[in-house]
């Protein structure tokens, strides 16, 4: 008997470790949307299984069990194509961001598709068993893994929920939950709610009207055959990955099927280049650490910018670490280096930084909110004003307005972080709530991919809701039918009052009389 179970038991142990085979589309020409991807993918690699990616970023160095596929020619397309000033677009009204996405989805579903080593990849007999891509207007991907018939896991690089919410069905209201593109957080007031309550219906008619019928085209174009339709694809996930966490986003609805996974992209930290190091140790009152990502370079703020930082910089106390891209900087001052990239990772964990300007990316404060670290925000476009204002408004940050920037405002923000204890008190209370989770996200990674295979897709994950149309799931049919019945009922005692005051103030006798 003891045999018998030992069998039993090593049955289960070499089913539990037998090796998915996935794919990965990772087409976005942006650091921060591929980092999610490929952290995701590199979870399931350690944990033994065998990865295909699709990428427009190689690595550097190779990787075990983890195939690259190059299609780096579509982000230097783009980039040509499409240069993109983020000053200049800021300008833009918030509205004009929408059609936007939905615009640049079509452009990169069609570059995906087409580009030579994935129709190379059609071509082959290949088999996977799991297929990742994030959901970011591009949905018409998702037939290659229709082609392969493999289970489909979207997944989300940011806290931009809502088209999470679309393709799982998942109600989020209005009146509290935030569209990205709107600075708000926390109880909304009536014009908040006015206008976030607009956008997100104006991105739903976007969604429904463009986004979806342009996507399917594009998908019935480019797979005629797929056994899957189109709105089988993106309405039968079975799960979906949701770079975000409660302690910062706060309290949201999630169906179970949408998994919290915040935090993925952050690596383990390795030792600091020899100079950083040596100046953050020196720091004795502390290190400020500037940088605005990957796509907004320092080196390009006009002018009044730059010197209003230079100066206001250069008369606190603190030293000041920023990431500018040239090698000089006009006037910098005496407690300042600059370096045209810094790893911004394992700076943040320095015990002597002591604030963070960042221009709210959801990566970067992600990193700076794992290590309690407070942050000036400076959002330029997209989530980022979104995401500073959860920050400012759970008082370990605050909001900077590029129009509002000047030597004044700067410092006025950079004393108030720097000397207020509750900001720094705030950012270690996050970060404790931030760590203190049953699993790691690689962990919540990995079991929940190894259970949709395990349970061949796992569709009774999937909300009833999927498979109702919008006035079903809406009721509208059922409100509708509902007014009916209450106007049938109101006709009714409005002609049954009328015969009572006519039969009271005996007028229907009197005009039988004069009849």
């Amino acid at each position: 008997m003891k045999l018998l179970s030992l069998i039993v038991l090593l049955f289960s142990y070499l089913i539990s470790i037998d090796g998915l085979k996935i794919l990965g589309i990772l087409p976005f020409p942006s650091k921060s949307h591929w980092l999610v991807g490929h952290q995701i993918i590199k979870s399931l690699v350690d944990a033994g299984h065998e990865a295909t990616v699709l990428t427009i970023y190689p690595s550097k160095t190779p990787i075990k069990n983890y195939k690259e596929i190059e299609m780096s020619s579509i982000a230097k397309s783009f980039e040509e194509e499409e240069k993109i000033d983020p000053f200049e677009l800021r300008k833009l009204p918030l509205i004009a961001g929408i059609p936007f996405l939905h615009w640049m989805g079509n452009k990169f579903a069609k570059l995906v598709i087409e580009h030579e080593n994935v129709q190379k990849l059609l071509k082959t007999k290949e088999k996977f068993d799991v297929c990742f891509l994030e959901t970011f207007h591009g949905n018409a991907m998702s037939g290659i893994f229709d082609h392969f018939d493999c289970i489909y896991v979207p997944y989300t690089s940011s806290s931009v929920l809502q088209w999470a919410d679309v393709m799982t069905s998942n109600l989020s209201p209005s009146s509290y939950v935030v569209t990205p593109i709107l600075p708000y957080a926390g109880k909304l007031n009536f014009a908040e709610r006015f206008w976030n309550t607009l956008y997100i219906q104006i991105e739903n008619v976007f969604y429904y009207t463009y986004h979806l019928p342009s996507q399917r085209a594009l998908y019935n174009k480019y797979f005629p055959n797929a056994r899957r339709t189109f709105d089988e694809m993106i309405n039968g996930v079975p799960l979906i990955f949701l770079s975000s966490h409660n302690s910062v986003t706060g309290g949201r609805p999630n169906l179970p099927n949408m998994i919290e996974i915040g935090g993925i992209h952050i690596p383990k930290k390795k030792e600091l280049p020899k100079n950083i190091q040596e100046f953050l140790d020196s720091a004795v009152d502390g290190a400020v650490v500037f940088t605005m990502g990957s796509i907004v370079k320092a080196e390009e703020f006009p002018e009044h910018i730059r010197v209003a930082f230079t100066n206001a910089l250069g008369k606190i106390k603190q030293k000041v670490l920023w990431k500018y891209e040239n090698e000089t900087l006009p006037n910098k001052p005496d407690n300042m280096m600059i370096s045209p990239w810094i790893p911004q990772r394992d700076i943040l964990t320095h015990p002597n930084v002591k604030l963070f300007i960042s221009h709210g990316g959801y990566l970067g404060t992600t990193e700076a909110t794992q290590e309690g670290v407070p942050i000036l925000g400076l959002p330029m476009y997209g989530d980022q004003g979104r995401n500073i204002a959860e920050i400012a408004y759970q008082e370990r940050g605050l909001l900077l307005n590029i129009d509002d920037i000047t030597e004044e405002t700067i410092l006025k923000s950079l004393t108030e972080l720097l000397n207020n204890p509750k900001y720094k008190q705030n950012a270690e209370e996050v970060a404790k709530r931030f760590s203190d989770r049953v699993m790691t996200p690689q962990q919540q990674v990995v079991f929940w991919t190894e259970y949709i295979a395990r349970h061949n897709g796992a569709p009774f994950l999937k909300s009833a809701g999927c498979d109702l149309s919008a006035i079903q799931f809406y009721s509208l049919d059922v409100y509708g039918l509902m007014l009916a019945i209450l106007l049938v009922v109101f006709y009714i005692q409005i002609k049954i009052l009328k015969l009572i005051f006519n039969k009271l103030t005996g007028r229907s006798g009197k005009k039988l009389k004069k009849n």
